[in-house]
């Protein structure tokens, strides 16, 4: 029985986060089923669950389905992340408006990176990723900064959590989590987070990874996209410290911290 809770659950999320990943017109049951890897009768039984509890809702189009309105509720209730956007926010501004790049914060949730804020100049330079865009913890540099400073043991789970994963998410590089691992290592050794063009055609990215200043808070990494060709070793030192500038008293006040 408790088997069967857990793997309706897992389902149930899974929906969600197909659901989270689609627009107003939603998505259709079977794409649904075919994307979460489960027979159209059990996804449904799961959408019905969720209409009923308001986090799935039918779309105007006839067998599609979206997000319901109890998830923006339930957002809006959650505010352990709106001091750190507000206290992040002023830097990673300034930063785009000096350098041009997009600006991502990123948290971990589970095994995943989620991006909690964005500051983007540009649209065209904005790519996939929005706030509540998610990749595997590992992918890119942000998740691989937020790696770089958690606990040895937690980072190896990951790695091992999510190796399969590495080989499946789509990437111009071959990735798997000995690369991975590399990434990791390199990042504790700089203090800063290196992706040297594995996921984005020509484009590379940094994170600088913040840890939390208590236990009421969560680490956070300061990621953006940059061109390749731009990214010489002088460079990537020189970029990093002006995002350090730009960042000012929001990451002082944390490595403050006892």
């Amino acid at each position: 029985m408790a088997q069967n809770a857990s793997t309706n659950a897992v389902r149930a999320l899974d929906i969600l986060l197909v659901l989270g990943e689609c627009g107003a017109e939603g998505i259709a049951l079977a794409d649904i089923a075919e994307r979460v890897g489960e027979a159209k009768p059990a996804v449904h039984r799961s959408l019905v669950s969720l209409i009923q509890k308001g986090f799935a809702e039918p779309a105007g189009r006839h067998g599609h389905y979206r997000l319901g309105p109890a998830i923006p509720m339930l957002a809006r209730r959650q505010e352990r992340l709106e001091p750190l956007v507000l206290k992040f926010r002023p830097g990673m501004t300034e930063f785009a408006r000096r350098t041009g790049h997009p600006v991502y914060m990123m948290v971990q949730a589970g095994l995943d990176a989620v991006c909690a804020d964005m500051v983007i100049r540009s649209p065209d330079r904005q790519f996939s990723m929005g706030v509540g865009g998610r990749v595997p913890m590992g992918v890119a540099a942000g998740s691989i900064a937020l790696m770089s400073i958690m606990p040895e043991s937690d980072c190896l789970y990951l790695l091992e959590t999510n190796a399969h994963r590495y080989l499946s998410h789509p990437s111009v590089q071959y990735v798997d989590k000995s690369i991975v691992l590399g990434q990791v290592r390199d990042a504790q050794r700089r203090g800063f987070a290196v992706n040297m063009g594995y996921y984005l055609p020509g484009e590379g990215g940094l994170g600088l990874p913040v840890p939390s200043s208590s236990l009421y808070e969560v680490d956070v990494a300061i990621s953006f996209n940059a061109p390749l060709e731009m990214m010489t070793e002088a460079w990537l030192l020189r970029v990093i410290d002006e995002l350090r500038d730009c960042l000012g008293d929001a990451i002082a006040s944390r490595s403050e911290q006892p």
